[in-house]
């Protein structure tokens, strides 16, 4: 089988693992999926961000195209925000979406790896309270 078929097989078998993994998930378990996805588009477009420093020829469209990725969970998740149960924490993460978004749009005209980093430290420490916010509730 050549490389090109196995490759083609695993995106397959892994489309079909991320669909099942979503299709079965809770939506609080779904918020976390989204945190994941946001923070690997960002890890892909700093993969080939890096390209630029081995002096091989980074993909722009590429780069572009995975904080563009990013910029859409983060949007999505705005989108999705319940603002009657808890008005004042569903505002102060529309802020810290829009903070990230901001930032990845500035990483993106830039090219500045620090930017991607910025987006990713936040992110993860929203991660963390969301995860540890469902552990206290039980959900």
């Amino acid at each position: 089988m050549s490389e090109n078929n196995t490759n083609n097989k695993f995106k397959g078998k892994n489309k079909k693992f991320i669909k099942n993994m979503v299709e079965s998930a809770s939506p609080t378990q779904l918020v976390a999926l989204l945190y994941d996805g946001a923070l690997q588009w960002i890890h892909m477009a700093k993969v080939e961000l890096a390209k630029n420093k081995d002096e091989k020829l980074p993909n722009w469209t590429n780069y572009c195209h995975y904080v563009g990725m990013a910029i859409k969970i983060l949007t999505h998740l705005q989108e999705t925000l319940d603002h009657s149960h808890a008005p004042e924490m569903a505002e102060n993460l529309f802020d810290l979406y829009d903070f990230i978004k901001a930032n990845l749009l500035n990483a993106n005209a830039k090219k500045q790896e620090k930017l991607l980093d910025d987006s990713v430290v936040i992110l993860k420490e929203i991660k963390l309270s969301w995860k540890e916010g469902m552990k206290l509730l039980k959900v």
